[in-house]
């Protein structure tokens, strides 16, 4: 049941950034055709229609590399854990929701660090759960602003309702510039169905879903809040050995 509720949590997220994605194909499709006719004509000469033919390739690869993102993130995948590396499943989310960043006047950043964040995790679950919380920072600046993402280690001590020793996790840092969590409302963001969103505009399940993926992954989502100035949302993952 819960990996339906997954599943259906990420075509949600896919309709969502449908009309985006087909705005986004619309240039490269109006770049193809118009090359397209000049070939037609007849009337380029040789090198001209070579030139012609190769913006027409670069323009398809760009386009289905914008599909198979969004085919990629919407797939139903058996959750299957392997050593991968944080900063490539977060590049990879943040190419997904440029069209709806871009959309919102949205800037998205990843911080240039350490490449070598390895950790033991299913990369299509973790990814969900970056979305998340990268969609949840776009909504909340309604006037556009900037998310950025840090992935960085820290020596922690887990919290009193997760438990365990202190010890080494890979933390990933999702900050917005938006309104801000009211101190009341954080004791409850990770309650199924809770939502700060109006009606219709969000099932209250996300942010208990992305808690639930990184619970299993032996981690925790933790957040820091100031009205008016924005949150930080941080996921922390252990450390693969021997990475």
């Amino acid at each position: 049941t819960m990996e339906q509720l997954r599943h259906a949590d990420r075509l949600r997220t896919v309709g969502g950034l449908a009309s985006g994605i087909a705005h986004e194909m619309g240039t490269p499709l109006n770049v193809v055709s118009g090359r397209a006719g000049l070939i037609a004509s007849g009337k380029l000469s040789t090198e001209e229609a070579a030139k012609s033919a190769d913006t027409i390739k670069a323009e398809a690869q760009r386009m289905t590399k914008i599909l198979r993102q969004l085919l990629d993130f919407a797939r139903r995948s058996t959750p299957q854990k392997t050593q991968v590396g944080l900063r490539q499943i977060a590049e990879q989310t943040l190419a997904l929701l440029g069209t709806l960043a871009r959309k919102h006047n949205v800037t998205l950043h990843l911080d240039e660090g350490d490449k070598a964040m390895l950790a033991r995790v299913d990369a299509g679950q973790i990814q969900q759960v970056l979305t998340n919380l990268v969609i949840n920072g776009i909504h909340s600046m309604p006037e556009g602003g900037r998310i950025d993402v840090v992935i960085d280690r820290q020596r922690v001590r887990p919290p009193a309702d997760h438990g365990g020793l202190e010890g080494d996790y890979l933390r990933i840092d999702v900050r917005d510039q938006g309104v801000g969590i009211e101190a009341e409302q954080r004791q409850h963001l990770f309650e199924p169905f809770y939502t700060t969103k109006d009606v219709g505009q969000g099932t209250g399940l996300g942010l208990s879903i992305a808690y639930g993926i990184v619970q299993e992954h032996g981690g925790w989502i933790g957040v820091e809040s100031t009205p008016g100035e924005g949150s930080c949302f941080s996921v922390y993952l252990p450390e693969e050995s021997g990475a």
